[in-house]
């Protein structure tokens, strides 16, 4: 009788119903995180390889001497890292091995404030796993009891009880300051000022307690679970961002959670939990990033090479690490269920093509920061859904599995086993041009199909593009720092791009010390790239190379600031000189290079028509 219609209903009350207007989706998004909060400005070193697994948490004793072999083990086979996420298995009771949140178990890590010392010295940034489900033979059942910190009942006489891990369990509320106050007093002494500036929020979901009328504080109102259990991992966070700021005043907090609510973005980076070993799993984790990035979480990442069942097999690891390298939250991370460990250099043959993808992701640190910036300013994602920017591209609203990594580079994984080739779909208004073929040029809007192998990521630059690279292999994200500065660039009309960088550590860019460069590049027969910086953070370039794609002919003249500089034939000669051009015939590019004028200038590229036989 009555045609198809679609409702919903509120057991929480009235719900209160924005309109964001805009034509676009980035000004959609724009609106909805201006709404719910902007994504938090990330430390440097959170965008690192985070090493992890349950596994080294869990030994029977001295965990800590077996993390620094791993350590020990990413050096020697130049596998970069910058943290280490450290499983629950760290809190277990020294008897019963059940999980008590704020507990160190000191058979597994016997002085965790020299574990920490050692390694903070080695650059490595150690993440303890916490969970806010509260075992009855917790150490500090009876500071929780008098403190009356839990989730109650629905008459609110007693605390509830739900299942946890090992057992029946209670659960703290996020949503009174009885709860927030001891679970932040705790956290710093217990955890923060053991040596970590990290906090990684785990079974944030509340899915233990599972009777929805359960009572919570509300700050004295009273409500139910069914009103409030959404709350609770934002405030778990929110909590977490307090703990930090009184521990280490004036530093940027570095926060993961496994949940949260609409503006946790604005608090802590997210993933995606316990993912299984599945070719299906590295494919669709692909798709909920880009869910993600749509609804205002630009810093997601799902864990590479699953979390549950079996070891990936060789192939599916390779991929999982390839496509990897593009998340925001960037961390192997396992439990097998065949008493393996998932680590980079598990299968020696494919030992170099994993490390190769790693050490490319440290080459996009500024582009991957710059995006990261921008991402806190307009919610614009960093792994972006095609529809984003392609929204009057009917094929683009159905493609789920290719994305752009920040605005100007798409990526079409491969996520199919035993490829030979990848089919991408190009979206259509723009040309675009094969990274791994010399910059082979496709014009947009067709399904084209490349060849593949174990080692091809493949990826395409997008026309208008200006992409910053690290020419010198950063090793750290924090403790390094872009000397030689690369640009790609592939001209058409006018486009802005904006190069950001600070310390990575402080709050200090809000007292303006960061550097903004905005690059305003114009094409036609002259192309003009146009060098703007604001800021007093210390420009760290010492030298610029720029590659601009020029598919119809070599340049006439290059200047810098009205300068001529030198064109060579001879590559050899170009590669040792400290400045001047040269054409490359196999890419059909432009190679430019100078040192940093370490002030605003303009490089201009002459395409204009040269008549040698009539000179």
């Amino acid at each position: 009788y009555w045609e198809r219609y679609c409702y919903y209903q509120t057991d929480g009350g009235d719900i209160d119903l924005f309109l964001l207007a805009g034509e676009t989706l980035p000004e959609i998004l724009n609106e909805y995180t201006l709404l719910t909060g902007r994504s938090a400005l990330p430390t440097k070193q959170s965008l690192g390889y985070c090493a992890s697994t349950m596994y080294y948490a869990e030994l029977e004793k001295n965990c800590d001497e077996e993390i620094y072999k791993v350590i020990d083990k990413h050096e020697k086979e130049g596998i970069l890292i910058d943290n280490f996420w450290l499983a629950s298995g760290y809190s277990s009771g020294e008897k019963d091995n059940l999980r008590y949140v704020f507990n160190w178990n000191h058979k597994r890590f016997p002085d965790p404030e020299k574990f920490f010392e050692n390694m903070n010295a080695r650059g490595i940034n150690v993440i303890p796993n916490l969970k806010p489900g509260i075992l009855k033979h917790h150490p500090y059942i009876d500071l929780f009891e008098k403190n009356d910190v839990f989730i109650k009942t629905p008459d609110g006489k007693a605390p509830y009880y739900g299942r946890w891990w090992g057992g029946e369990g209670r659960f703290f509320d996020f949503t009174g300051p009885n709860g927030r106050n001891t679970w932040k007093q705790l956290l710093e002494e217990n955890i923060l000022k053991k040596g970590t500036k990290t906090v990684w929020n785990d079974n944030c979901e509340m899915d233990g307690v599972e009777d929805r009328d359960a009572q919570c504080d509300f700050e004295g109102k009273k409500g139910t679970m069914a009103e409030l259990k959404i709350l609770h991992s934002n405030l778990m966070a929110y909590t977490a961002k307090q703990a930090l700021a009184d521990v280490y005043p004036g530093e940027r907090p570095y926060i993961i959670n496994r949940a949260g609510y609409a503006g946790i973005q604005r608090y802590a980076q997210v993933w995606g939990g316990d993912n299984l070993t599945d070719w299906r799993t590295v494919k669709f984790n692909i798709a909920t990033i880009l869910g993600m990035g749509l609804s205002g979480c630009s810093n997601m990442g799902c864990d590479i090479g699953g979390f549950a069942g079996p070891a990936p097999t060789e192939e599916l690891f390779v991929r999982w690490v390839q496509q990897g390298i593009f998340q925001a939250r960037f961390s192997i991370h396992s439990a097998s269920n065949d008493n393996t460990v998932t680590e980079p250099w598990m299968f020696r043959e494919s030992a170099d093509t994993i490390r190769d993808a790693i050490l490319l992701r440290y080459r996009f640190t500024p582009y991957l920061y710059s995006a990261e910036y921008e991402a806190s300013q307009t919610g614009a994602p960093i792994m972006r859904a095609l529809v984003y920017d392609f929204q009057n591209d009917p094929k683009a609203w159905e493609e789920s599995f290719e994305f752009l990594f920040g605005r100007d580079i798409l990526v079409a994984n491969v996520l199919e086993e035993g490829a030979k080739t990848r089919t991408v779909y190009l979206p259509a208004g723009c040309k675009w041009y094969d990274w791994n073929d010399k910059f082979r040029c496709y014009e947009g809007g067709q399904t084209i199909e490349v060849p593949v192998t174990m080692a091809t990521i493949p990826m395409f630059v997008r026309e208008g593009a200006v992409i910053a690279m690290a020419d010198n292999q950063l090793m750290t994200m924090e403790g390094d720092h872009t000397t030689a500065l690369h640009l790609i660039v592939a001209p058409k009309g006018t486009t802005t791009t904006t190069l950001y960088d600070d310390d990575g550590i402080t709050n200090d860019f809000k007292s303006g010390v960061y550097r903004k460069t905005t690059i305003t590049t114009t094409a036609g027969e002259r192309v003009t790239m146009n060098f703007a910086s604001e800021g007093s953070y210390k420009d760290t370039v010492e030298t610029v190379k720029v590659e601009m794609i020029a598919k119809e002919k070599s340049p006439f003249w290059v200047t810098l600031d009205g300068r001529k500089i030198e064109h060579f034939l001879n590559r050899r000669k170009f590669d040792a000189a400290a400045e001047g051009w040269y054409y490359s015939q196999s890419k059909k590019a432009v190679e430019v290079k100078y040192a940093n004028p370490a002030k605003d200038h303009e490089l201009t590229v002459s395409f204009e028509q040269f008549d040698l036989i009539g000179m």
